[in-house]
């Protein structure tokens, strides 16, 4: 059986990977910011007896991310394979945004998911396998806003 780590599990794409791989067979462990979002994950996994755990992780710290990787390979003795999906939306065209919210944006979904790799990729490597997949679910700049105020 995988053992499958996704991150960014309380909804949306997060949520329905791990609800799949989980339902594939896979032990999934499923992460996120705050425990308390688990909710709709928790029902699915209870009512259909699947292999869910879930672990607190924030990518945008290095402690979290080091502390929750540590514990699931502590309780499962390996990850094979690693979902990043955590992450936040930009909105708003170029031009509008700061560079804070650029940087916030940047904070969690590169360097959280590079977080996250490098957290993984010792394990991977020493046994000589896993699997390392990106969702690109966020937006980063949404050029057609850029374009249609350029037009007016």
């Amino acid at each position: 059986m995988a053992v499958s780590l996704v991150t960014g599990s309380s909804s949306g794409i997060g949520l329905a990977t791990a609800v799949t791989l989980a339902r594939g067979g896979h032990q999934v462990i499923a992460t996120m910011r705050n425990l308390d979002g688990a909710g709709e994950l928790v029902k699915i996994a209870s009512a259909e007896k699947l292999s869910v755990k879930l672990i607190a992780l924030n990518v945008d710290d290095d402690v979290s991310v080091d502390s929750a990787i540590s514990k699931a390979i502590a309780e499962n003795g390996r990850i094979d394979v690693l979902v990043n999906n955590a992450g936040v939306g930009g909105g708003g065209s170029v031009e509008e945004m700061s560079l804070s919210a650029f940087r916030e944006v940047m904070e969690t979904n590169f360097f959280g998911a590079l977080r996250c790799i490098k957290a993984v990729l010792p394990g991977m490597r020493e046994r000589r396998h896993g699997c390392i997949s990106r969702t690109r679910r966020h937006r980063y700049v949404d050029i057609r806003q850029s374009e249609a105020v350029a037009r007016r």
